[in-house]
């Protein structure tokens, strides 16, 4: 049996083509006897516009594109999830880039889906000012987990959250915390390297900035190896749980015990820290409230923010799940002092200010 057309629609609702075209593309147009007509025609037919048709008569392809960094990296899957639901429950098709964490992909990546979507949701991404500025001149975007100046950015209390750990780590009595801050060129990692150097003054624990790196779970592991050389502190917080669950599995193997001589915390509140043994202790995300939320702001404002325009930058709060990497500091203080350094500051590096 052949595909209903347009044309089909048309004769079955007693209407000229363009009559269906227009129903379908502008409802609020018409008559509300007109809307039925066509809609029960249509429906009887089991007829489904094309979008590429439709696409060339409106100029819209009901098309949104989502760029992530990694596919591996388990905070990005629930964020996706919520944002393909809510783009689907609003009639749009959600096209996803993967930019293997590289700028330069990323920047070749959204200007290959410019042609194809309305508009871009961009998580963590890695563009420097300038070509983020060329970015958003060829479709409206939101940005996830990324703060820029002008545009619409869905972001994360890094400070409540880092707060939360630093308060909590205080009270387990651990008086230094030793911080793994991820990647030198993403803006979450230094917005998070900011926000726990000032709770952890505000905590009155003493903060110790280690190298910057690749937020996986081999730099989790590379990190552990490095710290075994000298004094272990007895708290490690990281940028993400991967790369805590690198640093556990690393220090389980060598013996360490977890939490009794070394309490480790994530960032990002993944399943996978959950599932992990022992469970992980991590400030968790609201991931599907970001994915969704981020859509929403894209959809209810199809056009770029005019010049001068405030564009709201949303900000969502985080949650503590403290669980079995995390404990008294007590035991170990009793066997040995504490790491004891000054704590040093992180030196930003010159990429986008957020």
């Amino acid at each position: 049996m052949s595909r209903p057309t347009i044309r089909d629609v048309a004769e079955a609702a007693g209407v000229s083509v363009s009559t269906v075209s227009r129903v379908l593309s502008h409802p609020e147009l018409f008559r509300e006897s007109t809307r039925q007509r066509v809609q029960a025609a249509a429906e009887s037919l089991n007829y489904s516009p094309s979008r590429h048709a439709a696409s060339l008569s409106t100029g819209k392809t009901a098309n949104i594109g989502l760029v992530i960094p990694s596919l591996s990296n388990p905070v990005f899957p629930e964020m996706v999830k919520a944002a393909q639901h809510r783009a689907g429950d609003a009639g749009f098709a959600a096209l996803l880039a993967d930019t293997d964490d590289d700028a330069g992909r990323e920047q070749k990546l959204i200007h290959a889906l410019a042609k194809d979507v309305d508009g871009i949701v961009d998580f963590s991404s890695l563009l420097p000012a300038d070509q983020i500025l060329a970015a958003v001149a060829v479709r409206p975007m939101v940005f996830v987990n990324r703060a820029v100046a002008g545009q619409r950015c869905v972001l994360v209390n890094a400070v409540q959250g880092m707060r939360l750990i630093m308060h909590y780590l205080a009270n387990l009595g651990h008086d230094g915390v030793y911080y793994l801050p991820g990647p030198e060129n993403s803006w979450a990692a230094g917005d998070r390297a900011s926000a726990a150097a000032v709770a952890a003054g505000e905590a009155g624990v003493q903060f110790e900035l280690g190298a910057s790196g690749a937020p996986s779970f081999e730099a989790g592991v590379g990190h552990a190896d490095r710290l075994m050389r000298g004094p272990l502190p007895t708290a490690i917080l990281c940028f993400n749980d991967v790369m805590a669950l690198g640093v556990v599995s690393r220090l389980l193997a060598l013996g360490v015990r977890v939490p009794e001589r070394v309490s480790v915390c994530g960032w990002g509140g993944t399943r996978l820290a959950g599932y992990y043994t022992p469970p992980l202790t991590t400030i968790s995300m609201p991931l599907r409230d970001l994915g969704r939320i981020a859509v929403e702001q894209l959809l209810s404002r199809p056009v770029p923010p005019a010049p001068g325009d405030p564009a709201p930058h949303l900000l969502l709060d985080v949650t503590l799940d403290a669980r079995a990497t995390t404990g008294q500091a007590a035991a170990r203080l009793a066997a040995g002092s504490p790491r004891s350094r000054r704590p040093r500051r992180r030196r930003r590096s010159p990429g986008p200010a957020g």
